[in-house]
C-alpha cells in the first residue's frame, strides 16, 4: 500500500514520507497524488505503537484514543485504512472494531497521580510517599528559558488608580501571598504568561476592565521542567531523541498531561484551597530537584502557556501597559 504525507498530521511522518519518496503517485490510502512510500516503511514502528493498547470491551475506540493523545492521521478515514492493514498482518490481539485501553504497565503509570492527588487531600499531606513511584525518572528539568526572554503578567487596575509601578507588578509579599496551584499559602511564586493576550484569560477580566500588563524580561538563563512539552512519538523512535523505548515516552506524555491538566484547571467558586495541594506538592518536588520554574498550557486560552517561576528575582518587570477589555465572548455546552 502506498501512503504518503498528506496521510497525516504528525509533522516528523510527513517529513520522513517526503525525505524517503522516490515517486510521485497517487495514494492508495487519501487518494491524492503526492510523494509516496510504502507502508511497510513503517510498518516497524506501527506495530510497536500497537503494542502499547490492549483489548478491553469496556475501553475506547482506538482511532479516537489515537487521535486525542496523539494526532497522528489526518482524518479518521486514513487512520481506519492505515490501521486497519497493520493490524491485519500482527498478532496483536485486538482488531480495529475492538475496544483498547493501554497495557497495564500504561496505566499503572498514569493512575499514580490520581492516587497521590486522593493521598493528599484526604489521607496524608505532609508525609505523602514520593518514593513509591519513579517520580525523579519522569519529572525533572527538560527545557530551558533563555536569558532576555519576555514574558507577561497582569493586574486588574485598582479602583482610583490610572496605571500600577512596575515594582506593583511582580508577587506580592510573603504575608500577602495566598495559595494558588503552584505556591503554597505564604510562599509567593512568579506567574508569567508567554504572550499578553493570555494574561486577560488568566486575571479572568471582563467587559471594561482596565487591566495593567507587566513586560518582565528574564535575567538568566532557566531550566524548567515543561509539562506542556509537545513529544513526538515518531521522531523519538527513530533516535533523535532519546534511546527510550515508546513505552516509557508514552508514560511520561500522558503523566505531564494529567499534572499540566490540574495546574491549568481554575478555581470554581465551590472549589477549596484543598484542590491546590498536589500540584503545589508536585511544583516544591520539582523546586527541590533543582528546576527554576514550570510551564504548563492555559486552559482559559487556547494555544497560551503559563510559566511559574519559584525565585521572583529571575525575571524583572521593565515596562507596564494599559489596556481597556473592549469585547467578551462567552460560551457554554450542555451538562
Amino acid at each position: 500500500m502506498n501512503i504518503c504525507a498528506n496521510c497525516f498530521n504528525d509533522e516528523e511522518i510527513k517529513q520522513f514520507i517526503v525525505a524517503s519518496s522516490t515517486t510521485i503517485t497517487e495514494c492508495d490510502c487519501c487518494g491524492q497524488e503526492s510523494e509516496a512510500i510504502e507502508l511497510s516503511e513503517l510498518s516497524d514502528f506501527f506495530v510497536e505503537f500497537l503494542r502499547l493498547f490492549i483489548k478491553d470491551d469496556n475501553g475506547y475506540d482506538l482511532i479516537q484514543l489515537i487521535k486525542q493523545d496523539w494526532n497522528i492521521f489526518s482524518s479518521d478515514a486514513c487512520a481506519q485504512t492505515i490501521l486497519s492493514s497493520i493490524i491485519a498482518d500482527e498478532n496483536l490481539g485486538f482488531t480495529i472494531e475492538d475496544k483498547v485501553t493501554y497495557s497495564s504497565e500504561i496505566q499503572e503509570c498514569f493512575s499514580i497521580w490520581e492516587r497521590l492527588k486522593s493521598e493528599v487531600r484526604e489521607e496524608k499531606r505532609y508525609f505523602s510517599d514520593l518514593g513509591s513511584f519513579n517520580w525523579e525518572g519522569y519529572i525533572k528539568s527538560n527545557a530551558r528559558i533563555k536569558k532576555g526572554t519576555a514574558l507577561y503578567r497582569a493586574r486588574i487596575t485598582p479602583e482610583g488608580r490610572k496605571k500600577l509601578t512596575t515594582k506593583e507588578m511582580g508577587c506580592p509579599p510573603k504575608e500577602r501571598a495566598t495559595a494558588g496551584r503552584a505556591n503554597p499559602l505564604g510562599i509567593p511564586y512568579l506567574y508569567l504568561c508567554n504572550e499578553i493576550e493570555t494574561t486577560y484569560y488568566e486575571v479572568r477580566a471582563v467587559y471594561l476592565d482596565r487591566i495593567n500588563i507587566g513586560r518582565f524580561r528574564i535575567l538568566r538563563d532557566l531550566n524548567i521542567v515543561d509539562f506542556s512539552n509537545k513529544i513526538n512519538l515518531f521522531y523519538a523512535y527513530s533516535g533523535a531523541e532519546s534511546n527510550e523505548d515508546l513505552q516509557e515516552i508514552v508514560k511520561r506524555k500522558i503523566l505531564f498531561d494529567k499534572i499540566s491538566t490540574d495546574l491549568s484547571k481554575p478555581l470554581r467558586r465551590f472549589d477549596t484551597e484543598i484542590e491546590y495541594v498536589p500540584t503545589q506538592l508536585i511544583c516544591e518536588y520539582c523546586k527541590q530537584n533543582g528546576a527554576d520554574g514550570i510551564r504548563f498550557n492555559s486552559s482559559l486560552h487556547q494555544g497560551g502557556t503559563n510559566v511559574v517561576l519559584f525565585n521572583s528575582i529571575d525575571a524583572k518587570c521593565t515596562r507596564v501597559l494599559t489596556h481597556e477589555i473592549k469585547n467578551v465572548k462567552i460560551e457554554s455546552c450542555p451538562l
